[in-house]
């Protein structure tokens, strides 16, 4: 019994298949145009243009976004930040303009804003605003980089991040 419903199962696979086959294959002329079907036409050397309801593409969340640069890895210094602050950072703007790339949740609130700069360091301070205790907050988390905009570019000088008040 389980043999006969093989064969059937292969013969009927066979046919589908068989038929799929013919329908590409080539016939012979006839008199009367063929019929417009929906099929989509060959595709050509020109990528289709793209739909209008597509989501647009999304930056990197890691690694460095394009067009910035990474500091030198010991040209930053972020000790007195909390775990909890962002701590990634990349120039953008030949260095002029220092990037914190941070993720925002619910109701907090992330700030940065230029400090002292002197000639060997640039001070950067990062408020983090938490809501009032008891309030509803949605539960969601968004990429939300902080740009701050320096006198001059960074340089070979010093960038401190330090946690605001």
């Amino acid at each position: 019994m389980r043999r006969t419903g093989k064969i059937l199962g292969t013969g009927a696979l066979l046919l589908v298949v068989a038929g799929c086959g013919a329908h590409n294959a080539g016939s012979a002329p006839s008199s009367t145009p063929p019929a417009s079907t929906t099929t989509p036409p060959a595709p050509s050397t020109t990528p289709p243009s793209p739909s209008t309801n597509v989501p647009p593409r999304s930056h990197p969340t890691q690694g460095v976004p394009p067009g910035d640069t990474d500091p030198a890895a010991n040209q930053v210094d972020v000790s007195a930040l909390p775990a909890d602050y962002p701590h990634d950072v990349t120039l953008a703007d030949g260095g002029a303009t220092v990037v914190i790339q941070a993720e925002q949740a619910g109701c907090e609130r992330l700030s940065a804003a230029p400090g002292e700069q002197t000639a060997s360091q640039v001070v950067v301070t990062v408020t983090l605003t938490q809501a009032p205790r008891g309030q509803m907050c949605p539960m969601h988390i968004k990429e939300n980089p902080l740009f701050v905009h320096l006198n001059a570019p960074l340089g070979g000088r010093q960038l401190v991040l330090r946690p605001g008040s």
